[in-house]
């Protein structure tokens, strides 16, 4: 203890002697070590997040083998199997919150009767429902609010306890309030939870699993997962034999999950994901560790006859390792600390950060075991890596040659090691940048890409409708009305409406079956979508064949449908698609193709051009048994930002209770843009850091060299080298290590952009522009490191450089 206290006071004094150094090694370690420690925080909240539910070590997710959801008939039937020693369910539902000014959209979750009893957690205020109160057939109308929102939307008033909220048009007394926990949500909150019926799942007595619940079990005392697997499986089987049109390939096997990571949980993104973002930001860490073992060995350099006294006043070399190896630890002790500062204050800003798209997020970022065993581990890695080089380096000299050099700086010999450094620095950055670059260019591609339609003369009013009263009517009547009452808005081309948002978040896809085809073919995986008339004028998607929907396209007439150019040639090659019919199931009828219009974009940029069927809405108000909004788009004729007021006056108008959201389309549909733009962000924070630390480690070693050669260059001057030849020399020896890492760098960042060419949206992943940009960068940033050491090393004086010999 004592010898160790005594090397830690000798690596104080002798950093004290040297507080650049200490200041440029702490500021880089404690940049590398700050991302790192959030990222490590972020990705046990988000990829291995843990809800808050008692005895979690034997509650797992169950999936049957067609679908990750039960619905809520098969759920019933899981729970009455009691193959678990309890069961529950939930799903997230967008509910309408409606008080004395206006609509207000919540977060809600329907749970299953019995959810709380299954959780385990005791309300903060009030009660929870019990599973008599709230069975479905009883249409119960009890809320319990979740503490964020009791907190957020009233204040914290214990006095709400009793009182009535109006959700989605009817009265739900509110009976209690939860605690501060972890939701089975993950990440985001839900406002409020009810109990599960028609109220606000109206597919309730649906038991196709496509608009179902996710189902938690809790496995009995010894049973392990694959015993609950074989028995769910068994079950599944018979559900399908019995209701073999809704259950179809029910019966494959499923999946048991354990509830850590919640929806990723036993998915390869899992582990993949994680592991690309460590090994990202982790490249960042190794380069400021290459900076400080580079200080360390300049330092080191200084040091080698002092070193050496040691040495012959009878110091091991174990004992000056020791030493040096302290001086590394106290160093990286001191970066961690700074690196737990930067961290605290990144975590404060992610926990209220919010995702395009998504709202806030339920990140929860706090100090934990596993965080401090990290720091620990990084701490630990970080003291070698910056280390161990400059220990054992300066033992490895010829004592007597040190001892009889007058060369204060006499490591003159080989530099491979911090050339290395300096490489792989350069080749890092480059990989950060070109990634950043190829995203943002992807972005750049995105803004000015034609998706088909158009984009610039749209209005989206997206009207939220009860969850009761769309399964009566699929919102069919409110928006023929909202359509009649818009259209007469002066400024205004064309209205029309759908059930699904092109390149919006929302989706619905299936196979169909041609007509005359074997009866278990089905084509290639197609949208689905149901629209009005004139949702193709609406929008400017060109009518190629055949006709637009009209008014008689009605429920009770036969069914049609318009297909995309793509949906006629991957279902009748070489042939026209006019007449033909086709259906998704053998349950349903045929719909005859009475139109054909041309591609346009419908999922995501990123997608190749994909099939997408049309059908009537005036037929078909519903794509899916999943409950939708009504999306109302709206052409104008001129900017549509100037309509946005009076349409949402229009809404309010027809029915006032309504939650309704009015955009322009290109703001509606920039979603995947502005995800897009922040991951471009993430990475481009993490190239400018590495350009930063490259910079710092180039110029460091590039100065660090001419002060090892000032002799040898002293003596080449004096033999009739010019300064221009003594600048281009020291240049090309630098310029050389960054031509050498921006090679790695291009080879490994070729790799990674072709393994991300999905997220490119049709960019090529060798993009000159990108790759050739970013290599004029580094090699500028290199230039620019290398010439103040090399025009330092042009000045020296020849006598002065001489007496040094």
């Amino acid at each position: 203890m004592n010898r160790f206290a005594s090397d830690v006071r000798q690596a104080l004094r002798s950093l004290r002697a040297s507080p650049g150094l200490v200041a440029t090694s702490v500021l880089s370690l404690g940049l590398g070590l700050g991302v790192n420690l959030t990222l490590f925080a972020a990705i046990g909240a988000v990829f291995f997040y843990e809800p808050t539910v008692a005895d979690r070590d034997r509650v797992v997710a169950v999936q049957p083998g067609n679908s990750n959801q039960f619905s809520y008939l098969n759920y019933r039937d899981l729970r009455e199997s009691a193959v678990f020693e309890s069961v529950a369910g939930y799903r997230r539902v967008r509910l309408t919150l409606r008080t004395a000014a206006a609509p207000e959209g919540i977060d809600g979750i329907a749970v299953t009767p019995d959810f709380f009893e299954f959780l385990g957690i005791p309300p903060a205020l009030g009660r929870h429902f019990t599973a008599a109160e709230a069975a479905p057939e009883r249409q119960p109308r009890v809320a319990v609010l979740s503490h964020p929102f009791w907190q957020r939307r009233f204040g914290g008033d214990p006095e709400l306890i009793g009182r009535e909220l109006t959700i989605n048009g009817e009265p739900f007394a509110v009976i209690g309030v939860l605690p501060e926990i972890r939701p089975v949500t993950m990440l985001q909150d839900p406002d409020v939870y009810v109990p599960i019926s028609r109220l606000v799942l109206p597919t309730i007595n649906d038991r196709n699993n496509g608009n179902a619940l996710a189902v938690l079990g809790r496995l009995r005392p010894g049973m392990t997962s694959a015993q609950a697997l074989a028995a769910v499986t068994a079950l599944d089987r018979r559900l399908e034999q019995a209701h073999p049109a809704d259950n179809a390939d029910m019966g494959r096997p499923g999946k048991i999950l354990p509830v850590r990571g919640g929806d990723m949980a036993g998915s390869s993104e899992q582990l993949i994901v994680p592991s690309v973002l460590i090994a990202l930001f982790g490249l960042v860490l190794l380069s400021a560790c290459a900076n400080v073992a580079g200080l360390l060995l300049a330092k080191a350099a200084g040091r080698e006859r002092e070193i050496a006294l040691r040495v012959a006043l009878g110091a091991s070399r174990a004992q000056i390792v020791r030493l040096l190896l302290t001086e590394s630890f106290t160093l990286a002790a001191l970066g961690t600390l700074a690196g737990a500062l930067l961290s605290a204050w990144l975590t404060r800003t992610l926990n209220v950060t919010a995702l395009p798209g998504a709202g806030p997020l339920n990140l929860a970022l706090e100090p934990s075991a596993s965080l401090a065993v990290y720091a620990v581990a990084l701490l630990t890695l970080t003291g070698l890596l910056c280390g161990i080089a400059p220990a054992l380096r300066p033992t490895k000299r010829n004592i007597t040659a040190v001892m009889q050099s007058g060369e204060s700086h006499g490591v003159t010999g080989r530099l491979r090691l911090r050339h290395a450094f300096v490489v792989g620095q350069v080749a890092v950055c480059l990989i950060l940048l070109v990634l950043s670059s190829l995203l943002l260019r992807s972005l750049t591609r995105i803004s000015e890409m034609d998706p088909g339609f158009d984009i610039e003369r749209g209005l989206v009013a997206t009207v939220h409708v009860d969850a009761e009263r769309y399964a009566v009517d699929g919102g069919l009547p409110l928006g023929e009305r909202l359509a009649e009452r818009l259209q007469q808005l002066s400024g205004v081309e064309s209205v029309s409406f759908a059930n699904i948002l092109a390149l919006g978040t929302d989706r619905s896809g299936t196979r169909l079956r041609v007509e005359g085809g074997a009866s278990n073919a089905a084509g290639p995986r197609t949208y689905v979508n149901s629209v009005s008339p004139r949702y193709f004028a609406t929008l400017g998607i060109p009518l190629v064949r055949g006709r637009d929907f009209n008014a008689s396209d009605r429920k009770g007439g036969a069914p049609v449908a318009i297909v995309t150019e793509s949906f006629e040639r991957a279902y009748f090659p070489g042939q026209s698609a006019l007449g033909k019919r086709v259906r998704r199931s053998n349950e349903e009828p045929y719909f005859e193709i009475v139109g054909l219009v041309g591609d346009h974009m419908y999922g995501s940029y990123g997608d190749s051009v994909t099939p997408i069927f049309y059908s009537s809405y005036l037929q078909q108000p519903r794509v899916s048994t999943q409950v939708r909004p009504v999306v109302l788009h709206i052409r104008t004729s001129g900017p549509p930002s100037a309509l946005v007021r009076e349409v949402r006056n229009v809404i309010a108008a027809v029915d006032s209770t309504m939650l309704a959201e009015v955009q322009t389309l290109r703001e509606a549909t920039g979603s995947e843009a502005a995800m897009r733009r922040y991951g471009t962000q993430l990475l481009a924070s993490a190239g400018g850091l590495g350009l930063l630390l490259a910079t710092t480690g180039l110029y460091g070693m590039m100065a660090f060299v001419v002060a090892t050669r000032t002799s040898e260059i002293g003596v080449r001057m004096a033999l009739g080298a010019t300064a221009a030849q003594i600048l281009g020399s020291v240049l090309t020896q630098g310029m050389k290590l960054v031509g050498t890492g921006l090679a790695i760098g291009t080879v490994v960042s070729l790799l990674l952009a072709q393994a991300a060419v999905g997220l490119l949206a049709g960019l090529s992943p060798a993009d000159p522009v990108a790759f050739g940009g970013t290599v004029a960068v580094l090699m500028f940033v290199g230039l620019a490191a290398c010439l103040s050491p090399a025009r330092r090393a042009s000045r020296v004086d020849p006598l002065v450089a001489l007496r040094r010999l």
